[in-house]
Formats: structure tokens, C-alpha cells, sequence
């Protein structure tokens, strides 16, 4: 009885002394969505946010400089709120660069994303300097052909491949005619069904919200949500 006593006495202990499971971490949470998009968050969390957004939309830029940090910090760390990034392609500098974002596992895919923005103002350039017997040429490829054209004549590809895309790989991706089909579908599924006319646009919990395209407008209303 005193032998029983005694390990009861130590599973109780031990069962004292296990450490908790460790809350997770909720802003390392990263995935792709069947929609088409990468999500930052607890895919139950109360308040799912979606961005739309064009690599080439200065707005763009400044929301994931300033809102997206903040988000993380405040709202998407506790898994209150998800964000779930989409491409909306605009141009043909947005859909190669959305190509090759979507090359990648989703974790390499944001960071990819993230140096588009950060470094907007660089990779852009290139595509402002297109002679126009390049752009002539360009038009007359059939169109699942121009994008690869397109990221090799500005050099969109291999600055891809010094941030981790792989030359060879993303070429293969940027004349990937599903991929191509699939950006096209989530742009006409945002015309059509969310009403975007410019980016970025944001989606609280499957309703639209107009007229908002900076973080400082829409932190009230995810607030808002959050009641």
C-alpha cells in the first residue's frame, strides 16, 4: 500500500513538473489557400482578412511596409486575426513577378513577396527602358510565352534567382500555362465577386471594403470585427 501510495505520489509530481504545450506561433503560421493565396495566421481565427495586391502598386508597397508588421504584432500574433495575401495581376510586370512568387513553397513565396515590395522601386525599372521594337516583339509571342520574355529581357528572373528561385526553375514557372490560368481566375474572381477596381483591396470576412487602402483606415475596422 505504502509502495502504491508512493508512485501515485511521483505521477502526480511528474504530471506537475511536464511542461505546457507551447502556444503557437501564430505569425510563423504560413500556408497556401485553395483560393490561390499564402495565409499569415490561425485559419480559425475570428477575423479572416484578405489582401489583394499588385507587386507594381506603390499603395501596395506602403501597406506591407506599415501594415502588414503592424498586424502581425498586434492582431494576427494572438490568432485573432488571419491575413491572406492574393496576387491581382494588372500588368505584365505583375504577372511575372506573381509567376514566380508562385514558384515557391509558401514560406519562401512570402519572403520573395516581402523583397518585391521592399524593392519595388529597383526591380522596376528595367521594364520602364523597354525599346519598343522589345515590347513589338513581346506582343507578336503567343501569350503564355510573354512572361517568360518579358522577366528575361528586364532581368526580372535572375534577380528572383539571388533571392533563392533557381534561374532554371523559374523560367519553367513563368511559362507554366496553368499558373498562368490560375492568376487570371483569382483576378476575374475578385472583379466579379469583390468589385476590386484598384489594390490594394481588402476583404473582412468575406465582405468587401471600399474606399480603404492604407493600414491606418483599416485598423478601426478590423477592430470593429473583432467585437
Amino acid at each position: 500500500m505504502i509502495v502504491r501510495r508512493t508512485a501515485l505520489m511521483l505521477l502526480a509530481a511528474l504530471a506537475l513538473a511536464a511542461p505546457a504545450a507551447a502556444a503557437p506561433k501564430w505569425v510563423d503560421t504560413i500556408a497556401a489557400t485553395p483560393e490561390g493565396g499564402i495565409r499569415i495566421g490561425n485559419p480559425a481565427a475570428k477575423v479572416k482578412l484578405v489582401e489583394f495586391a499588385s507587386y507594381t502598386c506603390s499603395h501596395c508597397k506602403a501597406f506591407n511596409a506599415v501594415g502588414v508588421p503592424a498586424l502581425k504584432a498586434k492582431y494576427i500574433a494572438s490568432g485573432k486575426v488571419s491575413l491572406e495575401q492574393r496576387s491581382f495581376v494588372r500588368n505584365g510586370p505583375d504577372f511575372a513577378a506573381s509567376l514566380l512568387v508562385g514558384c515557391l513553397a509558401p514560406r519562401p513565396a512570402l519572403g520573395l513577396a516581402e523583397a518585391l515590395f521592399a524593392e519595388q522601386d529597383k526591380w522596376i525599372v528595367p521594364f520602364t527602358t523597354i525599346a519598343p521594337a522589345d515590347s513589338q516583339a513581346i506582343a507578336m509571342l503567343p501569350p503564355e510565352k510573354q512572361p517568360a520574355r518579358i522577366a528575361e529581357l528586364t532581368g526580372l528572373d535572375g534577380w528572383a534567382a539571388k533571392r533563392g528561385l533557381p534561374l532554371a526553375t523559374g523560367r519553367a514557372c513563368l511559362a507554366d500555362k496553368a499558373a498562368q490560368d490560375r492568376l487570371l481566375a483569382i483576378r476575374a474572381d475578385a472583379v466579379d465577386r469583390y468589385k476590386l477596381a484598384g489594390t490594394p483591396h481588402f476583404v473582412i470576412n468575406g465582405k468587401t471594403v471600399a474606399g480603404v487602402s492604407d493600414w491606418a483606415s483599416l485598423e478601426p475596422l478590423i477592430q470593429a470585427a473583432l467585437k
